[in-house]
């Protein structure tokens, strides 16, 4: 199914343009109006989660930011061992790569430039349609073909446990060149991916997943089909939908210390893969490595740049605001203007809050650094199950307490 896959979304790029799309917010609306208040209350963790609950208490009150929801996270290059990426434009020489972007730039395959809170997307891909997916946003669904192919193999493997499973809905992945993408701080290079849970019947997109709603079964399938079959870099994951994914996945016998190193939620691990951020109890938020598109982008880009395909990838600070704080006194600190904040951070008004983390832009006098080399650390894989003869979990059995 992977190379009609491809084929398809191939087709699609040649294609006339996407549908027009609705804006993010009005759809935040819509489902505003049809989703349900919190639904039962989820199992009591253990006292030891006592701080991630709190966290979530916290983080789900609203915020006068504009609407964006907290998806910006960018992690460090993971230390130690990892398989450097490949791409084809590596056997190019400079003039084949500026020769094919003149006569022909769909050849040389899509590029993801750049952070994927400052970049760009070059050849993207839109997600086709599908029978095991919605698109919400079909005009802002394009990606690089590494994430389209990623997403298609962990919905299919839900499928293959759970024939006959609802379709779930994809919202916004990129804008077919990338950039800014309101309300999002990420979305930027094709490589991040909004999608729903797998919940109950009445189940609409931008719906809250609740201990009532959560079909555990599916929605974990899905999770551990995208962290051990998909080469993924985070997720993003409500604290209060990983405890429920966590409790199942421990019911059904899965590793508890692989699981610490999974979930943020009940661990203290370093570095877990799938980690909480404000607004994501309605929706998972995927990032992908998509690592012949990024080291395309490494190699094509200063072409790219000179032939004005994309604009030289932006510079950020990253800057935790305190108490007292001001877009003003941000401006002055760094150097920049209030607009140029309020624009890398999608604000629409001069408000900020402490404790939540901004983009700066940072001046530069010459052109902006090539994006840097990709290496793809280890997929986590955790160590064989053994044979589970209990009967299926039910979506209302609560699960073992976790541990700090």
């Amino acid at each position: 199914m992977v190379s009609v896959l491809c084929a398809l979304c191939i087709a699609g790029c040649a294609g006339r343009a996407p549908v027009a799309a609705r804006s993010k917010d009005s759809l935040m609306r819509a489902a505003a109006a049809v989703s349900p208040e919190h639904g039962a209350g989820a199992p009591s963790a253990s006292p030891g989660a006592a701080a991630d609950e709190a966290a979530v208490a916290h983080d789900d009150e609203e915020h006068d930011d504009g609407g964006e929801v907290d998806d910006g996270l960018e992690l460090p290059a993971e230390p130690g061992a990892g398989t450097p990426a490949q791409s084809p434009l590596a056997a190019m020489s400079e003039a084949q790569i500026e020769e094919l972007l003149a006569k022909d730039p769909a050849a040389l395959g899509p590029m993801s430039v750049g952070a994927t809170n400052a970049g760009a997307l070059f050849n993207g891909i839109r997600m086709p349609e599908g029978d095991r997916w919605e698109l919400v946003d079909p005009g802002h669904a394009w990606g690089t073909r590494e994430t389209v192919d990623a997403l298609d193999r962990a919905i299919a493997e839900v499928h293959r446990q759970f024939p006959g499973s609802p379709k779930l809905y994809i919202g916004h992945i990129s804008a077919r060149d990338g950039g800014r993408l309101s309300p999002h701080k990420s979305h930027q290079a094709g490589r991040d991916v909004d999608i729903s849970y797998f919940l109950d019947a009445r189940h609409r997109w931008y719906q809250r997943a609740t201990a009532a709603n959560l079909d555990r079964e599916r929605t974990w399938a899905f999770v551990r089909a995208l962290i051990t079959e998909t080469d993924v870099e985070l997720i993003l994951i409500d604290s209060s939908v990983q405890r429920l994914l966590k409790e199942h996945a421990l019911k059904i016998g899965e590793d508890k210390d692989w699981l610490d190193e999974v979930f943020q939620f009940g661990s203290r691990k370093p570095r877990p893969l799938i980690r909480h951020a404000r607004g994501h109890a309605n929706h998972i938020h995927i990032r992908f490595y998509s690592p012949i598109a990024q080291e395309s982008a490494v190699r094509a880009y200063p072409l790219l740049v000179k032939r004005g395909a994309i604009k030289p990838t932006a510079h950020y600070v990253r800057h935790t605001a305190k108490k007292g704080q001001t877009l003003g006194s941000l401006a002055r600190q760094y150097g920049t203007t209030v607009e140029a904040i309020k624009r890398a951070n999608g604000l629409r008004s001069t408000a900020i809050q402490a404790k939540r983390v901004y983009n700066i832009p940072r001046p530069s006098s010459g052109p902006a650094a090539p994006p840097k080399h990709v290496v793809v650390p280890p997929r986590r894989l955790p160590p064989p199950r053994a044979a589970d003869a209990s009967p299926p979990v039910r979506h209302d059995e609560a699960g073992p307490a976790l541990g700090g």
